[in-house]
């Protein structure tokens, strides 16, 4: 149900952003200069809520700290980049591990491209469809600690890490709360593949998960309509 979801928003994603008419004697592509105008740019700092490790333990819940910055084309298409690190700790047992014998935690981040489509964004309320395609990074590891009191440590014993490949499409309800300044909350799902490690079981699925996002986007968002606002 998952993937028939995730597959229904990047069809949405792709028909809307470049749906669009061409005279029948020109070829017909899926973007073309003439009609791509730009309209603005935006910084964007998010937090997401999400799922690690499968949800298991007291520690499975936790926050992603990024944000994104993107160009945007006919007040409706924006392009940029984005990127997240996890923020909360998360303990994996190994101590059934005879080579570890010990406690470890995740390290996790991630980022790429991000392409959003904004439905109605002269509107005061009004939805995006923003969909990430990247890569990223897992570790298992251990801090060590020099001095408790003072909170130093020497650097960190990394049991194992790999590089890994994400795709993260959402939706997000946005409100215009001035002409320079925007808030979103909406819900993504992160799908990961082609991680690789052995003492993660299955961590494709340990790091996929679904994610409660909010936002605030600051910049000038178009140039050629008149935008609704809260105030």
């Amino acid at each position: 149900m998952k993937k028939i979801l995730i597959l229904i928003l990047l069809a949405l994603f792709v028909q809307a952003g470049f749906a669009q008419e061409e005279p029948k004697d020109e070829m017909k592509t899926l973007i073309t200069g003439k009609h791509l105008k730009f309209s603005g740019v935006f910084i964007s700092p998010e937090l997401k809520g999400t799922i690690i490790n499968d949800g298991s333990g007291k520690d499975g819940y936790g926050f992603l700290m990024g944000g994104r910055m993107g160009i945007i084309f006919n007040d409706k298409f924006s392009i940029g980049l984005g990127g997240y690190g996890l923020t909360t700790e998360h303990i994996v047992d190994l101590t059934d591990n005879p080579a570890i014998n010990d406690n470890a935690k995740i390290g996790f981040g991630y980022g790429g491209l991000v392409l959003e489509y904004t439905l109605f964004g002269n509107k005061a309320f009004h939805f995006t469809i923003p969909v990430l395609v990247g890569g990223g990074g897992v570790s298992l590891y251990k801090d060590i600690i020099i001095d408790e009191d003072n909170f130093t440590w020497d650097d960190f014993n990394t049991y194992e890490s790999s590089a890994f490949f994400v795709v993260e499409p959402g939706i997000n309800l946005e409100l215009n709360l001035t002409k320079f300044m925007r808030f979103d909350l909406g819900a993504s799902y992160r799908m990961v593949q082609f991680s690789e490690m052995d003492y993660l079981d299955n961590s494709n699925d340990e790091l996929s998960n679904l994610a409660v996002n909010a936002s605030l986007k600051f910049g000038l968002f178009s140039k050629t309509k008149k935008v609704k606002t809260t105030k």
